[in-house]
């Protein structure tokens, strides 16, 4: 018995290194994909990389405060735990597949009396009432490992879901909360257009009263103040939609729910910058995501491989028994057996050779996909880098020119007043003004928005575990 088992041990080490020989290299990105440095902007004394806290930059209480609730209680988040908890079970039901399938029974036999009729008594028992039994089964041999590699590669998927899930959703809370700021201030904004809407009427009606003007004027301002109050209408119908928005990320109705936030004015517009750009691979979990993907693709290649092999099983076990169970545990009989069986499949029609192939098809497809999302998160970052630096200047011009706009309507206001200017030129005056208010203000939105963005981009402080 000793020499078949080591026959079936010798037998099985010659299959595995057949099979370990046969493992499909695991495909690379092209050195193209990869590349050596960024090309766009980036602000050399600003920190590298995202903290993991990233939103802190904002130097915002209130932000930071929506941000620690929706990490609380967004019901996406709290779906998120429980299907990390979950995955971490499959690994580790994947881990204990490694091994053989154990069985243990402790068994005992049954005494009986008997008393018949002419009262006679007659009693029985086995002599051997207790026993105890160790079994084990190990199927699918060959295709264990690479089993293990597509459940450690599944795993590490769900781990960056999870991660990539809370990283859009904290941004998501943060460009809404943004947007409600912005709204606010477009509600203060638009208070003064109709406040400027009214006195430029008030001016053009008392013209027209004093006969100075055509009643037109007095029209054409009234269409003016007229569609400056229902801008302001529908900016406060925003902020309830905005604030409605954001109450649902944080798990809760609507109702006496407020934000104190007003204005995006003290919002900071912080700065960061990306590290070398091969690091992004494992701060991304989409790329993290995409790459685990591969190497699941590549364990499945492996294990229709171990189809050409002959699929090989093991059933032991060791049997004990006594007569007593003090015995059956100092001095039992003891039976040890061992049995493998080896079954290949001679002909098949292909099906194997086939299901390899499709098998390399898939996860050539999967190269294709990581290698896409690859590119697209480093051109991403460029685009990124060079929008902030484009929208910094932008919000120069901005501030420059309502400052100009701001002076020039107050110019001709004056001028109109007086029966210097026309009420044309007003009029420019006022759209002009009007326009170059929400230019500045939709301008802060964006900044912010792209540096969450980027914060988003470079990974928001998240990195694989190696």
């Amino acid at each position: 018995m000793i020499y078949c088992y080591r026959s079936i041990l010798i037998s099985l080490a010659c299959m595995g290194s057949l099979v370990s020989c046969s493992l499909t290299e695991l495909p690379q990105l092209a050195d193209a994909d990869v590349p050596e440095n960024w090309q766009g902007p980036v602000v050399e004394e600003a920190d590298i990389w995202p903290e993991t806290d990233w939103w802190n930059a904002f130097n915002d209480e209130e932000l930071s405060n929506i941000i620690a609730r929706v990490q609380e209680n967004n019901l996406d988040l709290e779906n998120n735990r429980r299907n990390l908890e979950s995955a971490q079970i499959a690994l580790r039901e994947a881990g204990f597949n490694l091994l053989p399938t154990p069985l243990v029974t402790l068994g005992t036999g049954a005494s009986y009396n008997e008393t018949r009729v002419d009262g006679s008594e007659t009693s029985s028992s086995p002599n051997e009432p207790f026993a105890l039994g160790a079994n084990f089964t190990y199927n699918d041999i060959l295709s264990r490992p690479a089993t293990y590699d597509r459940a450690v590669a599944d795993y590490d998927f769900r781990v960056a879901q999870v991660a990539d899930v809370a990283l859009n959703t904290l941004g998501t809370a943060a460009s809404t909360y943004f947007q409600l700021l912005l709204t606010r201030d477009k509600v203060e904004a638009s208070m003064q257009n109709v406040e400027n809407a009214e006195a430029i009427y008030r001016i053009a009606q008392a013209r027209v009263d004093a006969g100075v003007a055509v009643p037109i004027e007095a029209l054409q301002q009234q269409i003016a103040l007229d569609r400056e109050r229902n801008n302001l209408r529908s900016f406060i119908q925003n902020d309830l939609a905005t604030r409605s928005s954001l109450a649902l990320l944080l798990g809760r109705t609507l109702q006496n729910f407020e934000v104190a936030g007003q204005t995006l004015e003290n919002i900071e517009v912080p700065q960061v910058k990306p590290g070398l750009p091969s690091e992004l691979l494992v701060r991304r979990p989409d790329l993290v995501q995409a790459e685990a993907n591969l190497r699941s693709a590549r364990a499945s290649v492996d294990i229709v491989k171990t189809d050409l092999f002959p699929q090989i099983s093991l059933t032991g076990g060791i049997n004990a028994s006594s007569t007593s169970l003090s015995e059956l545990v100092s001095d039992p009989d003891t039976i040890l057996n061992i049995n493998a069986n080896l079954i290949q499949t001679l002909l098949d029609n292909g099906q194997r050779f086939r299901n390899i192939d499709q098998a390399r098809i898939t996860m050539e497809n999967s190269l294709n996909n990581y290698r896409r999302a690859v590119i697209g998160a480093f051109n991403e970052v460029e685009v990124l880098l060079s929008n902030i630096e484009l929208l910094e200047a932008q919000g120069v011009v901005a501030l420059q020119n309502l400052e100009a706009a701001e002076e020039a309507f107050r110019i001709a206001e004056v001028r109109y007043q007086e029966g210097v200017a026309d009420f044309q030129t007003v009029l420019v005056a006022q759209n002009t003004l009007f326009s170059t208010r929400n230019s500045y203000l939709d301008n802060k939105l964006l900044r912010l928005n792209t540096i969450t963005g980027l914060f988003q981009a470079l990974g928001g402080g998240w990195q694989a575990e190696e």
